[in-house]
C-alpha cells in the first residue's frame, strides 16, 4: 500500500517548499504545474531534475496527482489540507479588526441585518459564496416576544433575541384582537426576558400548571399562546449570498456539475447538516473537498468562523472551489467574525 502523508513534519524542508510552491501556483492558474514552474516560483537553488524527483515523492505520498501523462501535477485534497494546516499554525488568531468592515456594517439594523450584510460583504470581497448560519433557537436568550395578527385565524409569533436575531412562526389563533395580542406579548416578554429559549419554555409550562390550579383561564390561555409560539420556532437557519460568484470558477464549467451543486446549496436542510459539524468546534475551521463528506460538494471548500461568546450564536464564512486563496481568505473571515463580535458584545 502506498504511503500517505498526514502531517507537514513528515516532509523534508525541500519537499515542503516544492509542495507549497505547487499549491500556490495551482491556486492562481487552475492548471497542472510543471517542475520548471515550481522551480521558478520557489526560488530553490536546485536543478529541475531535483524538483521533479521531489514532485514524484510527493505523488507517492498522495499529495500530488497527474491528470494526464504529459501534463504537470496538481495538488490533492490532502495537499491542500497540509497547506492550510501550515497557514493556521504559522498565523495566530488576529485581533486587529479592519476599519472598512466596521464602516460597512455600522448602519445595520440589528444582528439579522448585520449578518446579511456580512455574508454579502464576504462574497463581494472574495468572489466566493458568503454564508451565515444561526444556531439552534434553543441557544438564544429571549429579548422580546411579539404577536402580529396576519389573518382572522392566524398570528405570527416573533422572538427577538437579546442580540437582535429575529425568529418567526405562524400559529393558529382566533380569539385575541391586535391590542390584546400586544398586551400578551409585553407580559410574556417581562416574564421570560433574559432566559434561554429552553428555560423560557420550562417557565411557561410551570406557570400554566399554576394558573390551572388557580382556575385563571385568561392567564393560562396567554401562557399557552406563548408556549405554543416558542415551541414552533425553527432550528438552525442558513443564509447564502448570491450564487453568481460560482459561475465564473473554472471548476464549475461543467453545467451538470454546477446544477447539482446549486441544487445542493439551495437545499437548506442538507447544507445545515453538512455545516453543523464544521460549526460545532466554535473555532475557525476549514473543511476541504472530501472532508465535507458529500459527493456533490466535494469540489468545494468551506471556511467558517463562529460569532458570539460560548456557546456560539452561529457562524459565517465562505464556500468556494478547493482552489481558494486561503492565505488571504482565512484572515478575512476571522477579521469579519471579530468585527461582528465587537458589535454584539
Amino acid at each position: 500500500m502506498a504511503a500517505v502523508c498526514t502531517n507537514l513534519e513528515q516532509l523534508s524542508p525541500r519537499m515542503r517548499e516544492v509542495m507549497v510552491a505547487l499549491v500556490e501556483e495551482y491556486i492562481e492558474t487552475a492548471q497542472p504545474v510543471s517542475s520548471s514552474r515550481v522551480l521558478e516560483r520557489s526560488g530553490l537553488a536546485v536543478s529541475s531534475a531535483t524538483v521533479r524527483n521531489s514532485m514524484g515523492e510527493l505523488a507517492e505520498l498522495q499529495l500530488l496527482e497527474q491528470p494526464h501523462p504529459s501534463a504537470g501535477r496538481v495538488p490533492t485534497d490532502r495537499a491542500f489540507r497540509l497547506y492550510v494546516d501550515g497557514l493556521l499554525e504559522a498565523k495566530p488568531p488576529e485581533t486587529v479588526v479592519s476599519n472598512s468592515f466596521r464602516t460597512a456594517l455600522a448602519g445595520a439594523a440589528g444582528l439579522d441585518d448585520l449578518l446579511h450584510r456580512a455574508a454579502d460583504l464576504l462574497a463581494e470581497e472574495t468572489g466566493q459564496l458568503g454564508f451565515f448560519v444561526v444556531a439552534q433557537a434553543d441557544r438564544l436568550r429571549v429579548g422580546e416576544i411579539r404577536f402580529v395578527r396576519v389573518s382572522s385565524e392566524r398570528v405570527m409569533v416573533l422572538l427577538i433575541s437579546e442580540h437582535g436575531l429575529v425568529q418567526s412562526r405562524v400559529i393558529e389563533e382566533r380569539r385575541y384582537d391586535a391590542r390584546t395580542l400586544e398586551r400578551v406579548g409585553n407580559w410574556l416578554t417581562n416574564f421570560v426576558s433574559g432566559a434561554t429559549l429552553a428555560a423560557a419554555r420550562r417557565q411557561l409550562a410551570s406557570a400554566i400548571e399554576t394558573e390551572r390550579q388557580r382556575s385563571n383561564a385568561l392567564a393560562r390561555r396567554a401562557l399557552e399562546l406563548g408556549l405554543l409560539g416558542l415551541a414552533l420556532l425553527p432550528g438552525a437557519e442558513l443564509h447564502l449570498s448570491d450564487l453568481n460568484p460560482l459561475f465564473g470558477q473554472p471548476e464549475f464549467r461543467d453545467l451538470r456539475q454546477l446544477r447539482e451543486l446549486i441544487a445542493a446549496l439551495e437545499e437548506k436542510e442538507r447544507m445545515l447538516e453538512l455545516l453543523d459539524e464544521i460549526m460545532q468546534a466554535d473555532v475557525l475551521r476549514v473543511a476541504i473537498g472530501s472532508e465535507i463528506d458529500d459527493p456533490v460538494v466535494d469540489a468545494c471548500a468551506v471556511i467558517s468562523a463562529p460569532f458570539g461568546d460560548g456557546p456560539a450564536l452561529g457562524g459565517l464564512g465562505l464556500i468556494g472551489p478547493i482552489r481558494m486563496r486561503y492565505d488571504r481568505l482565512i484572515p478575512l473571515v476571522r477579521r469579519l467574525s471579530d468585527t461582528i463580535n465587537g458589535f454584539i458584545a
